[in-house]
């Protein structure tokens, strides 16, 4: 064999020599120390118990939301259900009295009587009750297949305005006029 392959070969056996020696100093003497093996369960101790308080805190947060919106639920239907009732009557009596008139007569002992009513007959309705959608208006309907009349003054109105060929000037009498701008294009041209 020639001397250089002698030499990378020894270099090569030398080499895997030297990597296993290493390796067995490395498995026998980098192991933890008993303070870093206290220090890493400590670690992982704080870790469980920041979780845990994370999800405690969670969990709270969600409660606060939920206890705010029922909060806020609870004052809508506070704020709903004073909107709809009536003022005292005192009150009403002092106001009208400030206008310098008497009090109306007001439907209060109407309000009264319903209140009284006996709504138990109501609750205990066993069967779905339909409700006619169509109201009815007390005139007396023809056949439906018969054809109804036409407004006639809509239909001259309708031709009218269809055959003049004059546009209104001031649609709505109400608004204001609009100022008169200056002609921008006249004073363009002077220049």
């Amino acid at each position: 064999m020639e001397p250089l392959v002698q030499w990378l070969l020894g270099g090569f056996i030398l080499s895997l020599l030297f990597i296993i020696i290493a390796r067995w100093f490395w498995k026998r003497y980098d192991k933890p120390s008993e303070a870093a093996l206290e220090w890493q369960k400590e670690q992982e101790e704080k870790r469980k118990e920041r979780k845990v308080w994370e999800s405690v805190e969670m969990q709270m947060r969600r409660e606060a939301e939920e206890a705010e919106r029922k909060a806020a639920f609870q004052i809508k239907r506070e704020v709903a259900a004073s909107s709809g009732t009536a003022p005292d009557a005192t009150t009403v009596a002092k106001a009208f009295e400030s206008l310098g008139t008497t009090p109306l007569p007001t439907a209060q002992e109407g309000i009264d009587s319903e209140q009284e009513v006996d709504d138990s007959d109501v609750e205990n309705v066993e069967d779905l009750v339909k409700v006619r959608q169509d109201a009815w208006d007390g005139a007396e309907h023809s056949d439906p297949d018969e054809p109804q009349e036409p407004d006639w003054e809509l239909v001259d109105r309708l031709k009218r305005i269809a055959e003049s060929d004059e546009t209104e000037q001031i649609p709505h009498p109400e608004l204001p006029h609009a100022p008169t701008l200056p002609d921008l294009s006249a004073d363009d041209s002077e220049e």
